[in-house]
């Protein structure tokens, strides 16, 4: 695989990430495994962790074709 490829492949899977988490806060969605609830303030900062690392796996890519 190439770097262009696994930069492409890991910005679109942070940034489904991030969507998702942005609508679960969005829809007041809860998420529960084994009894236990995520908060919301972890999605928010799922959210913001995605959003960045997406950014930042596409600016690679983009940097990475010149």
């Amino acid at each position: 695989m190439s770097q262009r490829t696994f930069n492409l492949v890991a910005g679109l899977l942070f940034g489904l990430l991030a969507l998702v988490h942005a609508v679960r806060i969005a829809s007041g969605s809860g998420f529960v495994v084994s009894g236990w609830s995520l908060p919301t303030w972890a999605s928010a900062i799922a959210v913001l962790a995605g959003a960045y690392l997406a950014l930042a796996a596409l600016r690679l890519n983009k940097s990475a074709g010149s």
